[in-house]
């Protein structure tokens, strides 16, 4: 199918795309992070979740709080574009990390109806085509800047200690056009809400050795976020090997949002793997 085309396809160019950035970086072998000079960390990955919303119904509706499942194969055929990585610098212990999430849904729809038109009026075609056409969008992006100081850093493994800011934007586009050719009707509108929220967080991030070289390692991140009325958590664990021009980690992720100021939406979770790279210089 096509969406399954669209995925090999995108993990094709994910995996070549980091070959040809390895082939140009420095060999993280080389990379000491806490040796006190400026270093930097670019970790691009491609996460494809499921979508699990909470909606509270008003009574007319029947009430109640469901929750809907979209899986990826309802949405990635619809992606028109997209942008994930996270990213540090650091000198010594402290450091400044950065992640963000960004993706472009778009769907266009054409409908065609005939109504027939029997003598109706003198000169008029038996059959009036009816045209609607309607376009439809999404657009999320969630970007979190944070702080961060070492706390640990030894054969175990290391850990960091963050406070920042996580700052998410969406929004949704409806808009349809009516046309009867060949007439002169034609009739469209459509509506752009948009909504955006910042919220503080505070959490952790490192990784825990798993083998006495240092190849195989545990990479965790996890974060707490709390808003004006709504509140997050965002939580990462893997598996990944060390390689010379860097780390491949494989791993899961959940973010979640809990809203209380939204009158019909009131929680969102995105779970799925997340494959990813990570190179320093």
């Amino acid at each position: 199918m096509q969406h399954v085309r669209l995925l090999k396809l995108a993990v094709a160019a994910f995996i070549a795309g980091m070959g040809a950035l390895s082939a140009g970086s420095a060999a993280a072998d080389d990379v000491n992070m806490w040796d006190g000079q400026w270093h930097f960390e670019a970790s691009p990955y491609a996460w494809v979740p499921w979508i699990y919303v909470t909606t509270q119904l008003p009574p007319i509706a029947g009430g109640g709080n469901p929750t809907t499942e979209i899986q990826p194969s309802q949405y990635l055929k619809y992606v028109k574009a997209g942008a994930l990585f996270d990213a540090s610098v650091r000198k010594g212990d402290w450091g400044l990390w950065t992640d963000l999430v960004y993706l472009n849904l778009e769907n266009s729809a054409t409908h065609e109806r005939v109504i027939n038109l029997p003598g109706l009026l003198p000169g008029a075609p038996p059959a009036l085509p009816l045209i609607r056409t309607t376009e439809t969008g999404l657009r999320a992006a969630i970007w979190t800047l944070a702080p961060t100081y070492t706390v640990m850093n030894n054969d175990v493994g290391t850990l960091d200690v963050m406070v920042g800011l996580r700052y998410t934007s969406v929004r949704v586009s409806f808009s349809y056009n009516f046309t009867a050719p060949p007439t002169q009707l034609e009739r469209g509108g459509g509506f752009w809400p948009t909504a955006d929220s910042t919220e503080g967080i505070i959490g952790v991030k490192g990784a825990l050795r798993l083998s006495s070289d240092g190849k195989w390692f545990l990479p965790y991140e996890a974060d707490v976020g709390d808003g004006n009325k709504n509140w997050s958590y965002d939580a990462v664990v893997g598996a990944g090997y060390h390689f010379h021009w860097g780390d491949l980690t494989l791993g899961v992720r959940n973010l979640t949002y809990q809203l209380s100021d939204r009158p019909i939406l009131e929680k969102a979770r995105l779970t799925g793997p997340v494959l990813g790279a990570s190179f320093r210089w």
